[in-house]
């Protein structure tokens, strides 16, 4: 009798983990398969006694890590699947059978703005030298740091903000973070907005929210100023309208054109709109809170493929984990491993740091070579999961088993929204304009934020009740203690 075939597409945080969780519970029962067009798995350990600077990126091979839990690894991007027929499609025309599939192919970046640059951590190590340099040798410029409307997670923007206003506080330069958020790191709950809206505050940057950056008509397309660009509030349609962000007031709702000598964006982000899957207008793939793909059987999806609000790598890694637990049962129903009982919904969990401006500088002074702008979100990295970070430190001895101090910051735990569409959801390739992919993005934002809310609110009425508890028990104490004192087993330590 043949094993079943299990099949995982995608090699970053998500398939990986998905992949290692799989064989440590299956092992030798079930036929693994690897599909992806990456060759190597890239990752940053942290310096040692170090906050904010990682170390040179290493790399770890995926065909050697699919040797090492046995699975077969074909190195080319998949185009189709077929899951009637139960097999996939790679762009050479190669079909690979599977009974199980584990879908983690991640998710696509795209430029929001055809001017200045694209800001993604570790894609161009020299460019922050580049615009420190600029600012120190220009002092009184303006630096505009952008997230658009679809960036699922926009912290690395406001890490950059901080930084660069750090860098260049003694130059004159005016750095302003702009976004399309209702409210700052609204997704991340209240906290997370009155902890960033303090440090960009003590850091001298000019926040702008529920703000679109679009480039200015007929202007020459260019990456360093000056550049030109019109901010585009959000309309309102109600005041009472919890859902809807109100752009910055100075902005009285009217579109702005202003100029900046660097302009830097995140990347919006698109789904991989694989033909066969269930996918929203925007390409991700569509599942339900175990991570099954709508419509299927045998189908799970993982990571920034999937159709969320948020999206980070400890989130992909738990995700890869869900994803696996299920697969696990589908193939063994009998399997009941506790550590494989994983609550839902999924959070975000982490914390957001404060005050560390002076650790920063010291760790990353002036002159400083691809100085790092890790400064607000522990813990940081990208080789996270209870079986790949172990894994890694397994392959590379240099890697540290404990990471340094923590700093101050609050602690935060929220709700990941995942996203459905009622109508016009298919399997195949999606096609959405412009207008569409930011009015899906804006919706899944607003859900989001009222799943915190909620959240939030929910913990501030048990807190209450738990208050209301401790005042009766002390309620309670007393009566008893007055009744012993009553019948004399209790004398007051002055009466002794």
């Amino acid at each position: 009798m043949s094993k079943p075939v299990v099949c995982v597409v995608g090699a970053g945080t998500a398939g990986l983990e998905g992949l290692l969780t799989v064989h440590e519970q299956l092992g030798d029962s079930v036929d693994l398969r690897v599909i992806a067009p990456e060759r190597e798995f890239r990752y940053r350990p942290m310096s040692a006694g170090s906050l904010f600077r990682p170390t040179e990126e290493r790399e770890a091979l995926i065909g050697d890590i699919s040797a090492e839990v046995g699975a077969n690894y074909l190195c080319e991007p998949v185009v189709a699947v077929y899951e009637d027929d139960r097999c996939v499609v790679t762009r050479d025309g190669d079909t690979v059978s599977f009974d199980y599939l584990l879908l983690a192919p991640g998710a696509r970046d795209a430029r929001s703005l055809q001017q200045g640059f694209v800001w993604e951590r570790g894609q161009d190590p020299g460019f922050l030298d580049q615009v420190r340099d600029s600012i120190r040798t220009a002092p009184g410029g303006r630096v505009a740091v952008i997230v658009p409307r679809g960036a699922r997670w926009s912290v690395p923007a406001y890490e950059l903000a901080l930084v660069l206003a750090w860098a260049s506080a003694s130059t004159g330069t005016e750095v302003s973070l702009i976004t399309a958020e209702a409210r700052l790191l609204g997704m991340l709950g209240r906290d997370a907005t009155s902890l960033i809206t303090r440090e960009l505050q003590d850091a001298g940057v000019v926040a702008v929210t529920g703000v679109e950056v679009v480039d200015a008509p007929h202007s020459e397309l260019r990456s360093s100023g000056p550049i030109d660009v019109i901010l585009v509030p959000e309309s309102t349609t109600s005041e009472e309208d919890a859902l809807t962000g109100k752009p910055t007031e100075s902005h009285h709702g009217a579109s702005e054109a202003q100029s900046f000598d660097f302009v830097i964006a995140l990347p919006t982000v698109r789904g991989p709109a694989i033909p066969g899957v269930r996918s929203d207008t925007a390409g991700f793939v569509e599942v339900d809170t175990g991570l099954k793909v709508g419509g299927s059987e045998r189908v799970w999806a993982a990571g920034g493929c999937i159709a969320a609000a948020l999206e980070h790598s400890a989130l992909s890694a738990l995700q890869g984990d869900v994803a696996a637990a299920a697969i696990t049962r589908a193939v063994n129903p009998s399997c009941g491993d506790a550590h494989l009982e994983i609550p839902t919904p999924l959070l975000v969990t982490g914390i957001l740091l404060s005050g560390q401006r002076d650790r920063w500088l010291a760790e990353n002074p002036a002159g400083t070579r691809q100085p790092s702008t890790r400064c607000l979100w522990w813990p940081p990295g990208r080789a996270v999961g209870h079986m790949l970070a172990g894994r890694i430190a397994a392959w590379d001895p240099s890697v540290q088993g404990t990471l340094p101090d923590l700093a101050d910051g609050v602690p935060i735990c929220v709700p990941v929204v995942l996203g459905h569409e009622d109508r016009g959801s298919r399997a195949g390739n999606i096609v959405a304009d412009e207008a569409t992919h930011k009015a899906r993005s804006r919706d899944l934002e607003n859900r989001q934020m009222m799943a915190v809310e909620r959240r939030e609110h929910e913990a501030a009425d048990e807190l209450r009740k738990l208050g209301r508890g401790l005042e009766r028990l002390a309620a309670d104490q007393r009566h008893v203690e007055d009744g012993l004192r009553a019948h004399g087993y209790l004398r007051d330590r002055e009466a002794v």
